[in-house]
């Protein structure tokens, strides 16, 4: 069966990809990955807290981040799986999307300036650039 990553950051509405996934869905039932990758908290701060507490922020955090998507995907009766990650974005996206065999990585398309216009520094540029002439998987942005 296809699998699909779909990043979910912090703060998206769910609608950007929601569409997108949703016509996936129904043209070829698939597995849909919901994928958050949080940042690593530096280790001036984890040197005082348990690993456990760690992990549990993270997944805290990474669960509300998707809720709002997660929801949807359930009203609709759309089966799908949670991921909490914790890394650099672009490396743990892909790392993921390899172990997982996904066939396509969903990201927002975001504006962030001229930078991210041009195609420099946005994730999805950063994963194309990592996939280079890998074509087991594709990046799209939407939204």
């Amino acid at each position: 069966m296809k699998s699909i990553a779909v990043v979910v950051e912090e703060g998206h509405n769910p609608d950007w990809s929601l569409g997108h996934v949703v016509t996936l869905y129904r043209q070829s039932p698939m597995r849909i990955h919901l994928v958050n990758v949080r940042q690593p908290l530096p280790s001036y701060v984890t040197r005082f807290i348990p690993r456990q507490e760690v992990r549990a922020y993270h997944q805290e955090n990474g669960l509300k981040a998707m809720q709002a998507i997660m929801k949807r995907l359930d009203d609709l009766g759309i089966a799908h799986r949670d991921h909490v990650l914790v890394g650099n974005k672009a490396e743990t996206i892909l790392e993921f999307a390899r172990e997982y065999a996904c066939s396509e990585i969903i990201v927002a398309k975001r504006s962030e300036g001229l930078l991210a216009e041009l195609g420099l520094g946005s994730v999805a540029s950063q994963l194309r650039h990592l996939l280079g002439a890998d074509a087991s998987c594709k990046v799209a942005e939407v939204g």
